[in-house]
């Protein structure tokens, strides 16, 4: 049937009325029918030949599985190896901060040392006038 757009130009409208599936089950049979009447081949040949395929398809499937776990396990291996790497950076970088900041706390200490040592000296010269030792 064919319909016009509001331009004018034609166009075509399918419908379709119930599945596909009925049609597409009797194909598989007729086809499944088909081979078996024209198969050149008995029934034990077949049989033996879809052992035969089964069994290379199942060797080539934990053939593939090893190499799917090989490669998972060297993924594995060299992301740990990478942590491993930026782990022993951090505790580096860490134990160099500490070293810093040890090294700014006795400088801390000594500046305070010296600063109270000047203090005690001023005081000492505002009490006793002059620096001059009681024992004098």
């Amino acid at each position: 049937m064919r319909d016009y757009d509001e331009d004018g130009v034609p166009y075509v409208v399918i419908e379709r009325t119930g599945s596909g599936l009925i049609p597409f089950v009797w194909g598989a049979l007729v086809g499944a029918a088909a081979a078996l009447l024209l198969a050149p081949k008995s029934g034990a040949e077949t049989q033996q030949e879809l052992k035969e395929r089964a069994r290379r398809l199942r060797d080539r499937a934990e053939e593939k599985a090893g190499e799917l776990q090989d490669t998972l396990q060297d993924a594995f291996s060299q992301g740990r190896r990478q942590v491993e790497e930026k782990y022993d950076a951090a505790k580096g970088k860490v134990a160099e901060g500490r070293e810093r900041a040890q090294q700014a706390l006795d400088a801390g200490k000594k500046a305070a040392r010296a600063a109270r040592g000047e203090l005690e000296d001023r005081l000492t010269e505002s009490r006793g006038g002059g620096g001059e030792s009681p024992a004098d």
